[in-house]
């Protein structure tokens, strides 16, 4: 497996229809790292991810995967690169968590090939690595929403790409689940130095999980590096309109987002003796 993928924006202008949402953004994901990309609601999260795995098309400037346009490049390449898991993914009614996961194997599939013992290997990896074996004959609307998740991760590992976007991955999960599904991915990039870049809502957890943060705002980047460098009391002001006090995360000592709202807050006078 190349270790050497690379993605990145150049004066990437892109949004929907005539409304721009991101304008001259420049930026590049580091490789065999988790990126995570966070902001405010409609800050254009989503729309930069989607851009970047060339779902939406770029108003313009350009997005390069190895150093080409990745909107220009044939679709079966891309997808031997470059995996992807929507905010909100459909699957047929009735399909298996095997034959879900299965889809992971066909863009690595001509027009007459056929089922390979090289699926049947990545394909039997997948399931393994994200716990979900025992699930393999069942049906996927049977399954909890954490279990839904892995599933859907596990097409995504089955498909053997070296960059992994996913917009949203623990929306609608429980806090269990949502660390089961960042749990995995991390490992997913420990053993095979799978480059992931993923939006998440909860600051916290991508300051925890994320090598890497991109701040989104104001139509461009407000801020990127590793969270240890970039996340402070201004950016939390400025990004997502809240007052905030940072601290050392006691378990994982990254930052860590304590707000402050109007209740519940503790002054100073009052806690004198």
């Amino acid at each position: 497996m190349t270790m050497n993928r690379t993605l990145e924006a150049k004066t990437l202008s892109a949004g929907y229809d005539k409304k721009v949402i991101l304008q001259d953004v420049t930026l590049g994901l580091p490789a065999g790292k988790i990126t995570a990309i966070v902001g405010g609601n409609a800050s254009g999260k989503s729309t930069l991810l989607r851009t970047l795995a060339r779902i939406l098309p770029v108003k313009s400037g350009s997005v390069l995967l190895d150093g080409k346009a990745v909107h220009q490049m044939p679709s079966r390449e891309v997808a031997q690169i470059m995996g992807l898991l929507p905010q909100s993914p459909i699957a047929p009614e009735g399909i298996t968590v095997a034959d879900l996961v299965g889809r992971g194997r066909h863009p690595h599939h001509g027009l007459f090939s056929r089922w390979s013992n090289d699926d049947e290997r990545a394909v039997a990896i997948a399931l393994k690595a994200t716990g979900i074996t025992e699930l393999a004959e069942r049906e996927l609307d049977s399954l909890s929403g954490g279990q839904r998740q892995r599933a859907w991760i596990a097409m995504a590992l089955a498909q053997e790409t070296e960059l992994l976007l996913l917009d949203e991955p623990t929306t609608f999960l429980d806090v269990a689940h949502q660390i089961e599904v960042l749990d995995l991915l991390v490992d997913m990039n420990t053993s095979r130095s799978t480059t992931i870049v993923m939006v998440l809502h909860d600051l916290n957890l991508a300051a925890r999980y994320a090598d890497h943060l991109i701040a989104v705002a104001n139509k461009g980047i407000y801020a990127k590096g590793p969270p240890a460098e970039i996340l402070n009391e201004t950016l939390v002001r400025d990004v997502f309109g809240l007052d905030c006090r940072i601290v050392n995360d006691p378990v994982s000592h990254t930052p860590a987002m304590v707000p402050i709202g109007r209740h519940r807050v503790v002054r100073a006078e009052n806690t004198a003796a």
